[in-house]
């Protein structure tokens, strides 16, 4: 199995558990700390855009107001800090 398979496989599987409400508190807590903390997800305006289906402008836009992180190298921007600042109607769309 390749690295890219077990990935999707864990993610998959966490997905699954946290939908149907069967992680325990600690279970989430663990995994929150693991996302927020411990993973540097990166990605350009072009890609964040595209995950969240909106326009590079209105997502442009919503960083400028609210993120207050600077971006990696002007060009990436921690996936996790505009995560937390996403309108709700951004994440309905997924």
């Amino acid at each position: 199995m390749e690295s890219k398979d077990i990935i999707n496989s864990v993610l998959d599987f966490l997905k699954f558990k946290v939908n149907n409400d069967t992680c325990t508190p600690e279970e989430l807590r663990n995994i929150s700390d693991i996302l927020t903390k411990e993973l540097d997800s990166i990605g350009t305006i072009e890609e964040i855009a595209k995950f969240f289906d909106v326009s590079e402008v209105n997502l442009r836009a919503m960083i400028s107001r609210k993120v207050s992180s600077k971006p990696k190298r002007r060009v990436y921007y921690k996936f996790i800090d505009i995560l937390k600042n996403v309108p709700d109607s951004w994440l309905k769309k997924r």
